[in-house]
């Protein structure tokens, strides 16, 4: 009988997917699942965030709070919905510090007042390992909402802000004079909500993806659902700038290749990108990438 060792990730959601879709609005495999609620949908997401894979040592509880709602409103962002609220299930070792969890809800509450809404309640309960999961709900309109496919063949390819901060982070954390900056960079990514929102008001943005996983990993992902090619100009990818300094090959793997940057990628109608970009691309806090056409689709 095989294991989820043998299947991996993605074909175990693939097996869910089969399992669960019953013909729901937008289908299943995007950032969000959605209700319908009026001439809106309500958007739901949630992750679950462990020792093992997110949270590297020394990483400081605040940090951890940070991250776990600031990936989940990432996924809000990729739908171009306006965040609601925030629920959290925490499963922790009954010989967790008081103060851990002191400074973990310190930093969810942080990134909750940071885009305008509350934690709203959630679960506590012990468990043998740590296990974070969040959820959190937005609202768009339902013409407005961004999914995965929809692009059409000679859209533009953009992405916000920069690639290749968390694949240099992940580096850094090797070596000790940087592991602490290394370890900010990684948990305390700053979810494009402000653009998502901009993208779905604009009505010109034809699909939207966060980037999790590496922008190759989330082409990929886009183009399977939409049947679509998706070229890439690496010479027109924003770096992180440090990146600049590093072999091409090893920037090339940090910025396309390695997850945790949570940007987003989107695809545009061609004849709108410039004026969606003059929209987006005024500093804002300190990200002078607002908004690049970094490539486009082909069939």
């Amino acid at each position: 009988m095989a294991k989820l060792s043998d299947i991996g990730e993605r074909e175990a959601i693939a097996l869910l997917s089969r399992i669960f879709d019953r013909g729901q609005p937008i289908g299943l495999g995007h950032d969000c699942g959605v209700v319908e609620w009026g001439e809106d949908y309500l958007v739901i997401t949630t992750d679950v965030v462990n020792p093992r894979t997110h949270i590297p040592e020394g990483a400081r509880a605040d940090q951890v709070g940070w991250y776990v709602v600031a990936v989940n409103l990432s996924d809000v962002a990729a739908a171009g919905a306006r965040p609601l609220g925030f629920v959290a299930a925490l499963s922790l070792p009954p010989s967790t510090d008081v103060d851990f969890l002191k400074g973990l809800a310190q930093g969810m509450e942080a990134c909750a007042r940071e885009f305008g809404i509350a934690i709203l309640g959630g679960d506590t309960k012990e468990a043998d390992v740590m296990s974070l999961a969040g959820t959190a709900v937005g609202r768009v309109r339902k013409d407005r909402v961004l999914l995965r496919k929809g692009a059409r063949p000679e859209d533009a390819l953009v992405v916000t802000g920069d690639l290749g901060r968390a694949g240099l982070a992940y580096a850094q954390l090797a070596e000790p004079a940087t592991r602490a900056e290394g370890l900010e960079q990684l948990l305390h990514p700053y979810p494009r909500v402000r653009e998502g929102q901009a993208f779905s008001e604009s009505g010109v943005v034809t699909s939207c993806m966060d980037i999790s996983d590496g922008l190759g990993l989330s082409l990929a992902e886009m183009a399977a659902m939409s049947g679509l090619s998706y070229a890439v100009e690496w010479e027109k990818v924003p770096l992180y700038n440090p990146l600049e300094a590093l072999p091409p090959e090893r920037a090339k793997e940090f910025a396309l290749y390695t997850g945790g940057d949570f940007e987003l990628v989107a695809t545009v109608r061609p004849e709108a990108v410039g004026e969606l970009a003059a929209r987006l691309n005024e500093p804002h806090r300190g990200v002078h990438h607002a908004l690049t056409v970094i490539g486009t689709v082909g069939k």
